[in-house]
């Protein structure tokens, strides 16, 4: 698709130890359970490895993007005429438009943006995805109502999220989605391509890993949620939201996600 990628998997001795761990669940069905009771090391040791490409995705224009849009979002719910508040942003909906169409032309704004910016890259999919995701779980089972689940059911689902406390939930489960597809990234590659087919005797096996990576990510964010309510909500009352602060916002957002995943190794 064009896209420029994160790059071969790490050739390091630190790497060697995640595919030596993955690959000790291997044979007889147990793949699951080896895999499942070393979660935290895996997510770390996995982070660890690929440490220069999470630095790279910092400052990566889609994840940028799709953070900051989420957040004109939020706020575009507080208008009385959100489908106006919307359309600078290259989001157009009528009445008829549900949460999930919402979401898809969410999507396609965050990739048209990043169309724009350069070639798109794996970060900018993760994050693109990340964002429909977190707003779709989140403001999804408000958004539908005796009354339908046109836009206006939309809009007040998603102005639940968009107070201070809203948006905490928000943030901490757009990162705790991105960095469940971040590490899947490479733990993927590890299972399909260098432990090779023994690593899960089942695919389902394979779908309970990824769900058990998905929450312990969710959980992990929790260390973001204050720091997203209080960012989004004091910078747009003393200064607005913008690219640029956002930028700013999503660094320490990361590192501070980083830290919490090898904390949770070292039991500190």
């Amino acid at each position: 698709m064009g896209h420029q990628r994160l790059g071969e998997i790490p050739k390091s001795q630190r790497w060697s130890t995640v595919v030596t761990t993955v690959a000790s669940g291997s044979g007889d069905g147990g793949a699951f359970t080896a895999l499942a009771e070393a979660l935290d090391t895996i997510a770390d040791r996995t982070l660890e490895a690929a440490e220069g490409a999470l630095e790279q995705a910092i400052g990566d224009a889609g994840l940028r993007f799709a953070f900051y849009l989420l957040t004109q979002v939020a706020l575009a719910a507080r208008e009385e005429d959100w489908q106006a508040a919307l359309r600078p942003f290259g989001i157009d909906i009528d009445n008829s438009t549900s949460l999930f169409d919402l979401t898809d032309k969410i999507q396609t704004a965050i990739e048209t943006h990043v169309r724009r910016q350069g070639t798109p890259t794996d970060i900018s999919e993760m994050a693109q995805q990340s964002a429909g995701q977190a707003l779709t779980e989140l403001a999804g089972p408000n958004a539908i109502t005796l009354f339908g689940s046109g836009s206006a059911e939309a809009q007040e689902a998603v102005r639940k999220l968009s107070t201070k406390a809203g948006f905490a939930r928000l943030g901490q489960r757009f990162f705790g989605c991105f960095m469940a597809r971040f590490l899947n990234f490479y733990l993927s590659r590890i299972t399909a391509g260098q432990v090779g087919k023994q690593a899960f005797q089942h695919s389902g096996e394979l779908s309970r890993f990824n769900e058990l990576l998905l929450t312990h990510c969710n959980q992990s964010a929790r260390i973001v949620h204050t720091f997203c309510g209080e960012w989004y909500s004091k910078t747009e009352f003393q200064k607005g939201i913008t690219l640029e602060n956002t930028s700013g916002f999503m660094a320490v957002a990361l590192r501070k996600l980083r830290a919490e995943l090898r904390r949770q190794r070292e039991g500190t």
